[in-house]
C-alpha cells in the first residue's frame, strides 16, 4: 500500500517539476522576444538621431 502510495507522489512531483520548467521556458522566451524588439527600437532611435 506505501509503495503505491509514493509512487504516485513521485509522478505529482515529476509532473509538477515539467510544469514549471514549461512556465520557465515560456518566461525565458518571452524576455528573449523582448529584448529584441527593444534592440530592433534602439536600433530605429539611433537611425533617427543620425538622420538629423
Amino acid at each position: 500500500m506505501m509503495n503505491s502510495r509514493q509512487g504516485f507522489v513521485t509522478i505529482l512531483a515529476l509532473l509538477f517539476l515539467i510544469f514549471l520548467s514549461g512556465i520557465l521556458l515560456f518566461q525565458l522566451q518571452g524576455y528573449q522576444h523582448q529584448a529584441e524588439a527593444y534592440h530592433i527600437l534602439i536600433q530605429y532611435y539611433e537611425q533617427q538621431l543620425r538622420a538629423k
